[in-house]
This record gives structure tokens, sequence and C-alpha cells, in this order.
């Protein structure tokens, strides 16, 4: 019995975290107005890059520097 009180523990920490990781922001905002510390988002170390901690956030930003090579493709009969 103790142990599936302890199971169902685990599993119910286990959905109320999936559930605040995936809300989105807009819900998050006003619970934010309720109470401030639910405001918080999830921390970055996910490294899903939405922050740009890790990564560029997108292709176009990671080749900006680089210089534009253009390349001509001649048909051979």
């Amino acid at each position: 019995m103790w142990q599936d009180l302890g199971v169902a523990a685990v599993v119910l920490a286990a959905v109320c975290y999936a559930f605040w990781y995936l809300m989105p922001g807009a819900l998050r905002r006003r619970l934010a107005a309720i109470r401030p510390e639910l405001g918080k988002s999830p921390s970055c170390s996910s490294a899903c890059s939405s922050c740009g901690g890790c990564a560029p956030k997108s292709a176009a930003d990671a080749d900006a520097g680089k210089p534009v090579q253009i390349v001509q493709i001649v048909r051979q009969r």
C-alpha cells in the first residue's frame, strides 16, 4: 500500500512538471498576476535554444558573417 502511494506521488509530481513545462506563456503571465513565483518560465537547461544561450536562434543568424558564394550550373550536351 505504501509503495502505491509513493508511486502515485512520483507520477503526480511528473504530471505537474510536464504541465508546467508545456504551459503556454500567456497562461504563465496570467498566473504571474496572481502570484509572481508562478510567472517564472522553466530554466534554460532543456537545450531547446529558445533563449539563445545555447545556439543562434536561426540559421540566418549563424550565416550572417559568411560571404556568399554563387554557384553556376552549366548544362553539357
